[in-house]
């Protein structure tokens, strides 16, 4: 995965182009099915974004704490690990954790140090259910297939979590450290899943990493947007 990222954070749009040729007006056609299908916003809500405090895990790295508006009015708690010298744009990375998983897990937060080291920006996030968005743990987000009614609330809860990822890159987008046009993001267990869908959708991320989850796109587990 690392090596991976590292040819587009640092070495530039080097990666292998897709094989699959569509249209412009297939691909818009495409992603309308999907905001559709998760009942995805349309304009997306408004970021509202804020700055709660800043530490240094290590000596010229800082790390913001940082909330943004997502769907329903909800805030999403997020850590923001970055190099001190903010003087210059920076390639900038987006981590989307796994069920059960927030932006306290080891590897968030080894992400988010290893990436920063290397001079790009990384946020990590609290899923919907986990971390600070539920501090007590009585929603039962960490069990695997209990049903909730109604019946769609599988494609909203999805579409909550892409939700989530497109204001991250719109966060990320707005911050005078960042280059928009070097946005990636890697997905972990069920956050690769959640990817995959949010990066077909999403066009400016520029590079999705998919780890050990249900991959839609075939066996690799990776692709270039």
């Amino acid at each position: 995965m690392y090596k991976l990222l590292a040819a587009f954070l640092f070495c530039g749009p080097l990666l292998a182009q897709s094989t699959v040729s569509t249209s412009l007006g297939n691909e818009q056609s495409l992603r309308r099915k999907i905001s559709d299908n998760f009942f995805i916003p349309s304009p997306l809500p408004p970021l509202n974004a804020h700055v709660h405090g800043q530490f240094e895990p290590e000596p010229g790295i800082v790390a913001d704490r940082v909330s943004y508006t997502t769907e329903f009015g909800m805030l999403v708690p997020a850590i923001v690990y970055h190099p001190k010298d903010m003087s210059v744009k920076r390639p900038a990375f987006i981590v989307v954790n796994g069920h059960g998983g927030d932006k306290y897990s080891w590897y968030a937060q080894y992400s988010g140090l290893l990436y920063a080291r290397a001079g790009a920006v990384v946020l990590t996030y609290d899923p919907a259910g986990e971390g600070e968005r539920n501090l007590q743990k009585e929603s039962n987000a960490r069990q695997h297939d209990i049903y909730q009614p109604p019946d769609q609330m599988g494609q909203r809860m999805g579409g909550l979590m892409i939700t989530d990822i497109e204001q991250a890159v719109s966060y990320l987008s707005q911050r005078p450290d960042v280059d928009p046009a070097r946005i990636a993001a890697g997905g972990y267990s069920m956050g690769s899943f959640v990817l995959n869908l949010a990066c077909a959708l999403e066009t400016r991320l520029h590079t999705c990493v998919l780890v050990g989850g249900g991959y839609l796109d075939g066996p690799g587990g990776f692709w270039d947007s």
